[in-house]
């Protein structure tokens, strides 16, 4: 009666040497898969909360060429802003130290290069603080308005850190 207990039916083997066995390499598996999806959930997150680099020049660009206060156009009757259409006027060193303040410490300055293939127009402007470190250059497609008359241009931003 007690050979029963412990051989099956069918006189196969031992059954309970077989379990132990079949738990570890479960739990193995259990624990690679668990490390697994933590680290996988883990690195998503930390992903997902960082800033970018370039957020904040992307932010001040987006000032020069947006705002009324900078380079866009805003027409005086309606008082409208025209992001990405550049006043002419305003494209000047003056209009650009108003908008953006600087000092010799401040971390980011920028040139902008106003081209136009069809006109041969071509201005170039900068901040104060604009030196003679490594900078890195942005092409931006905008829209001149000069005088009445609109018509496309390219501008070269240049930032430098």
């Amino acid at each position: 009666m007690k050979n029963k207990i412990f051989f099956s039916k069918r006189a196969s083997g031992y059954l309970l040497g077989k379990k132990p066995m079949y738990f570890l390499a479960v739990l193995f598996y259990l624990t690679f898969a668990f490390l697994f999806f933590s680290f996988f959930i883990s690195s998503n997150i930390t992903s997902a909360n960082t800033i970018p680099a370039n957020v904040k020049t992307t932010v001040l660009i987006n000032r020069f060429l947006n705002s009324p206060d900078c380079l866009a156009y805003e027409d005086e009757e309606t008082g409208r802003a025209y992001p990405g259409v550049i006043d002419i006027k305003k494209f000047n060193d003056d209009n650009i130290s108003k908008c953006y303040s600087t000092n010799e410490t401040s971390l980011y300055s920028f040139r902008f290069e106003l081209e136009n293939s069809s006109n041969n127009f071509k201005k170039t402007i900068s901040t104060l603080n604009w030196g003679a470190r490594r900078f890195n250059k942005v092409s931006q497609y905008v829209l001149v308005y000069n005088e009445g008359n609109i018509y496309p241009a390219k501008v070269l931003i240049s930032i430098q850190k």
